[in-house]
Protein backbone atom coordinates (compact mmCIF):
# COMPACT_ATOMS: atom_id res chain seq x y z
CA UNK A 1 0.00 0.00 0.00
CA UNK A 2 1.30 3.64 -0.88
CA UNK A 3 0.97 6.21 1.87
CA UNK A 4 -2.29 8.12 0.63
CA UNK A 5 -3.52 4.55 0.20
CA UNK A 6 -2.88 4.03 4.46
CA UNK A 7 -4.42 7.47 4.26
CA UNK A 8 -7.55 6.91 2.55
CA UNK A 9 -7.93 3.84 4.48
CA UNK A 10 -7.91 5.22 7.73
CA UNK A 11 -9.54 8.42 7.46
CA UNK A 12 -13.19 9.61 6.57
CA UNK A 13 -11.84 12.64 4.41
CA UNK A 14 -7.95 13.28 3.83
CA UNK A 15 -6.63 15.91 1.67
CA UNK A 16 -2.91 17.35 1.55
CA UNK A 17 -1.94 20.89 1.48
CA UNK A 18 1.27 22.26 0.17
CA UNK A 19 2.33 24.37 2.80
CA UNK A 20 5.23 25.77 0.70
CA UNK A 21 2.33 27.61 -1.49
CA UNK A 22 1.34 29.90 1.91
CA UNK A 23 4.89 29.52 4.25
CA UNK A 24 5.20 33.43 4.74
CA UNK A 25 1.53 33.47 6.29
CA UNK A 26 1.84 30.35 7.84
CA UNK A 27 5.61 31.16 9.83
CA UNK A 28 4.07 34.18 10.71
CA UNK A 29 1.56 33.07 12.47
CA UNK A 30 3.18 29.72 14.10
CA UNK A 31 6.58 30.00 13.68
CA UNK A 32 9.10 28.53 11.41
CA UNK A 33 8.57 25.10 12.38
CA UNK A 34 5.30 24.89 11.27
CA UNK A 35 6.70 24.72 7.47
CA UNK A 36 9.61 22.14 9.15
CA UNK A 37 8.25 20.00 6.07
CA UNK A 38 6.39 21.24 3.04
CA UNK A 39 3.53 18.84 3.50
CA UNK A 40 0.70 18.70 5.51
CA UNK A 41 -2.31 15.64 5.32
CA UNK A 42 -5.31 16.64 7.10
CA UNK A 43 -7.37 14.26 8.56
CA UNK A 44 -11.05 13.87 9.35
CA UNK A 45 -12.66 11.40 11.30
CA UNK A 46 -16.42 11.21 11.74
CA UNK A 47 -18.17 11.48 15.73
CA UNK A 48 -20.59 8.69 16.12
CA UNK A 49 -23.79 9.75 14.08
CA UNK A 50 -26.14 7.88 16.90
CA UNK A 51 -25.22 10.20 19.53
CA UNK A 52 -24.79 13.61 17.49
CA UNK A 53 -28.27 12.78 16.46
CA UNK A 54 -29.16 13.51 20.07
CA UNK A 55 -27.73 16.80 20.34
CA UNK A 56 -31.46 18.33 20.54
CA UNK A 57 -32.19 16.20 23.23
CA UNK A 58 -28.87 17.23 25.82
CA UNK A 59 -30.60 20.66 26.98
CA UNK A 60 -33.17 18.84 28.69
CA UNK A 61 -31.30 15.26 29.26
CA UNK A 62 -28.12 15.42 31.03
CA UNK A 63 -27.16 12.20 30.09
CA UNK A 64 -27.17 12.60 26.42
CA UNK A 65 -24.94 15.91 26.99
CA UNK A 66 -22.75 14.01 29.22
CA UNK A 67 -22.28 11.07 26.31
CA UNK A 68 -21.65 13.63 23.92
CA UNK A 69 -18.85 15.09 25.81
CA UNK A 70 -17.46 12.12 26.22
CA UNK A 71 -18.01 10.98 22.32
CA UNK A 72 -16.14 14.65 21.65
CA UNK A 73 -12.98 13.75 23.84
CA UNK A 74 -12.99 9.91 22.52
CA UNK A 75 -13.00 11.20 19.28
CA UNK A 76 -9.88 13.05 19.52
CA UNK A 77 -8.11 10.47 21.28
CA UNK A 78 -9.18 8.06 18.03
CA UNK A 79 -7.73 10.76 15.18
CA UNK A 80 -4.74 11.41 17.25
CA UNK A 81 -4.42 7.26 16.83
CA UNK A 82 -5.50 7.30 12.93
CA UNK A 83 -2.71 9.94 12.62
CA UNK A 84 0.08 8.52 14.92
CA UNK A 85 -0.84 5.06 12.14
CA UNK A 86 0.30 7.33 9.50
CA UNK A 87 3.42 9.10 10.69
CA UNK A 88 4.89 5.21 11.44
CA UNK A 89 4.13 4.10 7.59
CA UNK A 90 5.64 7.74 6.35
CA UNK A 91 8.72 6.63 8.31
CA UNK A 92 8.77 3.25 7.05
CA UNK A 93 8.89 4.67 3.99
CA UNK A 94 12.10 6.39 4.54
CA UNK A 95 10.43 10.22 4.98
CA UNK A 96 10.14 12.48 8.00
CA UNK A 97 6.77 13.01 9.55
CA UNK A 98 5.27 14.64 12.44
CA UNK A 99 1.63 14.61 14.26
CA UNK A 100 -0.21 17.49 15.25
CA UNK A 101 -3.39 16.08 17.19
CA UNK A 102 -6.37 18.21 18.10
CA UNK A 103 -4.43 19.96 20.59
CA UNK A 104 -2.39 20.97 17.62
CA UNK A 105 0.82 20.96 19.34
CA UNK A 106 4.07 18.64 19.39
CA UNK A 107 6.90 18.56 21.25
CA UNK A 108 9.08 17.93 18.31
CA UNK A 109 7.80 21.35 17.33
CA UNK A 110 8.28 25.33 18.26
CA UNK A 111 5.43 27.21 17.70
CA UNK A 112 4.23 30.40 18.59
CA UNK A 113 0.69 29.00 18.90
CA UNK A 114 -0.76 25.36 18.57
CA UNK A 115 -1.71 25.00 15.13
CA UNK A 116 -5.25 25.23 13.72
CA UNK A 117 -5.96 21.43 12.04
CA UNK A 118 -8.69 23.26 10.36
CA UNK A 119 -6.32 25.45 8.40
CA UNK A 120 -4.68 22.38 7.08
CA UNK A 121 -8.09 21.06 5.65
CA UNK A 122 -8.82 24.09 4.72
CA UNK A 123 -5.80 24.60 2.34
CA UNK A 124 -5.85 21.01 1.52
CA UNK A 125 -9.43 21.91 -0.46
CA UNK A 126 -11.27 19.19 1.83
CA UNK A 127 -13.93 22.49 3.40
CA UNK A 128 -14.09 25.70 3.99
CA UNK A 129 -15.05 27.31 7.60
CA UNK A 130 -18.35 27.89 8.28
CA UNK A 131 -20.00 30.41 9.99
CA UNK A 132 -19.95 28.82 13.29
CA UNK A 133 -16.09 28.71 12.59
CA UNK A 134 -16.39 25.09 11.96
CA UNK A 135 -14.60 23.27 9.48
CA UNK A 136 -17.53 22.18 7.23
CA UNK A 137 -16.72 19.81 4.18
CA UNK A 138 -19.36 18.39 1.40
CA UNK A 139 -19.70 15.31 2.83
CA UNK A 140 -20.22 15.15 6.54
CA UNK A 141 -20.66 18.61 7.41
CA UNK A 142 -18.62 19.50 10.59
CA UNK A 143 -19.09 16.85 12.00
CA UNK A 144 -15.26 16.02 12.38
CA UNK A 145 -12.41 15.65 14.44
CA UNK A 146 -9.24 17.21 12.85
CA UNK A 147 -5.53 16.01 13.13
CA UNK A 148 -2.65 17.27 10.74
CA UNK A 149 0.67 15.17 10.28
CA UNK A 150 3.20 17.21 8.35
CA UNK A 151 5.89 15.54 6.48
CA UNK A 152 8.51 15.59 3.83
CA UNK A 153 6.93 12.71 1.59
CA UNK A 154 6.63 13.19 -2.31
CA UNK A 155 2.90 14.20 -2.01
CA UNK A 156 2.75 17.16 -4.15
CA UNK A 157 0.68 15.49 -6.80
CA UNK A 158 -2.18 15.16 -4.07
CA UNK A 159 -2.24 18.68 -3.04
CA UNK A 160 -5.07 20.67 -2.76
CA UNK A 161 -6.15 24.45 -2.93
CA UNK A 162 -7.87 26.11 -0.68
CA UNK A 163 -11.83 25.97 -0.71
CA UNK A 164 -14.16 29.06 -0.83
CA UNK A 165 -17.31 28.96 1.58
CA UNK A 166 -20.62 26.91 0.43
CA UNK A 167 -22.54 28.71 3.41
CA UNK A 168 -24.08 31.13 0.81
CA UNK A 169 -27.13 32.63 2.56
CA UNK A 170 -27.78 29.40 4.73
CA UNK A 171 -28.53 30.83 8.24
CA UNK A 172 -29.94 27.97 9.86
CA UNK A 173 -27.12 27.16 12.55
CA UNK A 174 -27.12 31.48 13.22
CA UNK A 175 -31.22 31.10 14.58
CA UNK A 176 -30.52 27.43 16.74
CA UNK A 177 -27.41 28.60 18.31
CA UNK A 178 -28.81 28.88 21.85
CA UNK A 179 -25.97 30.73 23.27
CA UNK A 180 -26.71 33.81 20.27
CA UNK A 181 -22.74 33.22 19.48
CA UNK A 182 -23.39 33.28 15.65
CA UNK A 183 -24.23 35.58 13.23
CA UNK A 184 -25.17 36.03 9.57
CA UNK A 185 -21.78 37.18 8.25
CA UNK A 186 -19.41 35.44 5.32
CA UNK A 187 -15.97 35.87 7.31
CA UNK A 188 -16.29 33.28 10.79
CA UNK A 189 -13.53 35.79 12.25
CA UNK A 190 -16.85 38.03 12.40
CA UNK A 191 -19.88 36.14 12.72
CA UNK A 192 -18.63 33.24 15.18
CA UNK A 193 -18.18 34.65 19.30
CA UNK A 194 -15.76 32.30 20.89
CA UNK A 195 -16.66 34.62 24.16
CA UNK A 196 -20.45 34.09 23.85
CA UNK A 197 -20.17 30.35 23.21
CA UNK A 198 -18.21 30.06 26.70
CA UNK A 199 -20.22 32.23 28.49
CA UNK A 200 -23.41 30.13 27.07
CA UNK A 201 -20.90 26.66 28.22
CA UNK A 202 -19.87 27.87 31.21
CA UNK A 203 -23.80 29.25 32.45
CA UNK A 204 -24.91 25.34 31.64
CA UNK A 205 -22.00 24.51 34.25
CA UNK A 206 -22.81 26.56 36.42
CA UNK A 207 -26.47 25.61 36.72
CA UNK A 208 -24.88 22.18 37.37
CA UNK A 209 -25.01 20.33 33.84
CA UNK A 210 -22.00 19.01 31.57
CA UNK A 211 -20.36 21.71 29.47
CA UNK A 212 -21.69 20.49 25.93
CA UNK A 213 -23.61 22.16 23.63
CA UNK A 214 -22.84 21.08 19.46
CA UNK A 215 -26.43 22.84 18.13
CA UNK A 216 -24.50 24.13 15.37
CA UNK A 217 -22.64 21.06 14.63
CA UNK A 218 -26.01 19.24 14.58
CA UNK A 219 -27.97 21.73 12.81
CA UNK A 220 -25.69 22.24 9.48
CA UNK A 221 -27.26 20.78 6.46
CA UNK A 222 -23.81 19.55 5.21
CA UNK A 223 -24.33 16.46 7.00
CA UNK A 224 -28.16 16.80 8.72
CA UNK A 225 -30.86 15.49 5.60
CA UNK A 226 -33.51 17.04 7.92
CA UNK A 227 -31.99 20.52 8.05
CA UNK A 228 -31.18 19.96 3.89
CA UNK A 229 -34.81 19.67 3.23
CA UNK A 230 -35.46 22.37 4.97
CA UNK A 231 -33.15 24.62 3.64
CA UNK A 232 -34.23 23.68 -0.19
CA UNK A 233 -38.07 24.24 0.80
CA UNK A 234 -37.36 27.78 1.00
Amino acid sequence: MSIIEVVEELSDVYGVADFSVDEEKLVQMYGEDICKYPYAIAIGHKMLEEIIEKIPLTYSNDDYAQEYLDEYYNSHARVSEIAKKIVERIEQEGYHAIELDVSGDNPKLNLKMPFSNKASANLAGIGWLGKNNLLTTKEFGPRLTWATVLTDAPLGEYAGRPMESLCGDCDICVKACPGKAIVDLPNPKESYSPKKCGEFLMGRKKDGHPVACGMCLYICPFGNEKSKEILQRK
